[in-house]
């Protein structure tokens, strides 16, 4: 009896643990397993699904604008979603719509955006990259802040404001290319950048138009960014080649390639020269980039000089192959000679000693009778 009680203490006890697992598992998903959802939000729908976990806006319009990120109407999938699809038609994205989804890591946008309203992706923190429309000619105040893995943004040259602390806190940026000449770029836009290496503005850009602190805390500012007079920000590669000292104008290249492009510019081969570079690689930042390769003629090739044989004097013995074979063939027989001749002494001196004992025998004979 006392056995099967103690087996159901223990089985009891068993159950208790599973349970526990399964509710920490449970609360430890969060919203991460959020269920398929939709509904509207002013002339708007929206819709969520579970299995590619994508957040799909649709409709045409402006996008109303919400108080905070809590108001938003797709709350319950906000923390769930890794995907942004905003749809053709959709004019403006509002206020705080996308603030802090921390797993969204691609987004879509439409065309006919005209612009993204304060805090829009604010602390995406996932989002690695995104693509600005042309067309887009505002960002509001934060309206990237805090997207710590945002790696680069490219802004067309219809941009025209750009709001204070658009990029603060981007730590992962490496690359702004601002192809347009915004009227203002507001105060901290691009706070503590500490990565921002790649900063390109055209040159028409004035320094008037930018707020003092803008690249507060940035690696570089506007004093040390690439100009360019490209408004596609396409970088144009200029390969020019050198032969003794001079160009060989006949032979230079001159490329355009879009931002973000990676190019390899292969050298083209000159007989009886090799040039110091075989190909060009790069990726095109939306500056202009000038390359020199140079040809050095190579070296005459190197003959080897046949190589002389003394020949043998005629009084003179040569020590050859034939010789020597000669020479080992002579001590050769002279060794059988020897060896021959020895045995025959010993043959001779055997028979010499068995014919002088058969003699003394029969003088011994003799004397016995």
């Amino acid at each position: 009896m006392k056995k099967q009680v103690r087996f159901g203490k223990l089985a009891a006890s068993l159950l208790l643990v599973a349970v526990m697992i399964l509710s920490l598992a449970s609360c430890g998903s969060g919203q991460a397993k959020a269920d398929d959802a939709s509904g509207t939000h002013g002339a708007l729908t929206w819709s969520y699904t579970k299995d590619n976990k994508t957040l799909t806006i649709s409709g045409s319009g402006d996008m109303a604008s919400f108080e905070n990120a809590d108001a938003v109407a797709w709350i319950d999938v906000r923390t769930s979603a890794e995907t942004l699809v905003v749809s053709e038609g959709i004019t403006s994205v509002g206020n705080y719509a996308f603030y802090y989804m921390p797993n969204l890591k691609s987004v879509t946008l439409p065309s006919t955006l005209t612009s993204i309203g304060d805090y829009g992706f604010g602390y995406c923190n996932a989002l690695a990259s995104i693509t600005v429309p042309n067309g887009l000619t505002s960002l509001g105040k934060g309206a990237f802040e805090g997207c710590g893995s945002l790696s680069s943004v490219f802004l067309p040259a219809s941009v025209n404001a750009i709001g204070e602390r658009a990029f603060a806190y981007c730590y992962s940026m490496t690359g702004a290319i601002v192809t347009g000449e915004p009227a203002a770029i507001g105060s901290e836009t691009f706070l503590n950048c500490k990565k921002l290496d790649n900063l390109v503005f055209r040159t028409t850009m004035t320094e008037d138009r930018i707020a003092p602190d803008a690249f507060k805390g940035a690696k570089k500012g506007f004093a040390d960014a690439i100009k360019t007079d490209n408004a596609t920000g396409a970088s144009l590669i200029t390969v020019r080649y050198m032969q003794d000292g001079a160009e060989l104008t006949e032979m230079r290249k001159e490329l355009s390639y879009a931002y973000g492009t990676d190019y390899a510019i292969n050298t083209p081969t000159r007989e009886g020269f090799t040039p110091d570079v075989l190909t060009v690689t790069g990726k095109a930042d939306g500056a202009a980039h000038e390359y020199v390769v140079t040809y050095t003629a190579n070296a005459p090739a190197q003959t080897e000089a046949p190589v002389e044989t003394q020949p043998v004097a005629e009084n003179e013995e040569g020590v050859t192959a034939s010789g020597i074979v000669a020479i080992v063939v002579m001590a050769v027989v002279l060794i059988a000679i020897g060896v021959g001749a020895f045995l025959l002494f010993r043959s001779d001196k055997k028979t010499a000693k068995k014919g002088s004992a058969a003699k003394n025998t029969q003088t011994k004979k003799k004397n016995g009778k």
